[in-house]
C-alpha cells in the first residue's frame, strides 16, 4: 500500500497484501522533526540492512522520470525501512520514484533488450509500471510540512 500520510496519522500499515498479519510501523517514533516532510521507503521482502535506497523527486509531468528536482539516498535498516528527509521541499504536488540498489553500483540496472528494471522499483501514490511507464498524475502526491510519503518496494 502506498499512500501519503499527514502529520495527523498515527500509524502506517504496510505490506497488507503480502502477509496475513500486517507489519505496523509507528511513523512518529522514527521521525526526527515533525515539520520536515519524509519519504519512508519500505520493502515487503527480506532486505540486507545497509543496502541503499535511492529516491528521485519530480515536480512536473514534463520532468517526470527524465529530470529529477532532487535526489536522495538512505540505507535500509533491519526493518527493511529507509527514511529520507525532504527538508528542502516546499509544499506542493510531487511524484516520487524509488529503487533498491541491490548491487551498490549507484544506478538502476536494466535489462538489455527492453530496458526493464532488474532491481526493485516503486512509485508514490501506488502508481505502477505495467506495460508503460506511470504518468506524473498517477504518482503525484501533495506534500506539506510533516507529511510522510510511504513508498512500498515489492520484489
Amino acid at each position: 500500500m502506498r499512500k501519503l500520510l499527514g502529520i495527523g496519522a498515527l500509524v502506517a500499515v504496510m505490506g497488507v497484501a503480502h502477509a496475513d498479519s500486517a507489519d505496523v510501523i509507528d511513523l512518529f517514533s522514527i521521525k526526527a522533526d515533525p515539520m520536515i516532510p519524509v519519504a519512508a521507503v519500505h520493502a515487503t521482502f527480506a532486505v540486507e540492512p545497509g543496502q541503499a535506497v535511492r529516491l528521485a523527486v519530480y515536480d512536473s509531468e514534463e520532468a517526470f522520470l527524465e529530470q529529477a528536482r532532487e535526489k536522495h539516498e538512505a540505507l535500509v535498516d533491519a526493518r527493511g525501512l529507509a527514511l529520507l528527509p525532504l527538508e528542502a521541499l516546499e509544499p506542493g504536488e510531487y511524484a516520487f520514484a524509488a529503487y533498491l540498489d541491490e548491487n551498490g553500483d549507484g544506478k538502476l540496472n536494466r535489462g538489455k533488450i527492453i530496458g526493464r528494471p532488474k532491481e526493485p522499483v516503486a512509485f508514490s501514490n501506488g502508481a505502477t509500471a505495467k506495460l508503460r511507464k506511470p504518468r506524473f498524475d498517477e504518482a503525484k502526491v501533495h506534500v506539506e510540512p510533516g507529511s510522510v510519503v510511504v513508498i512500498t518496494l515489492d520484489d
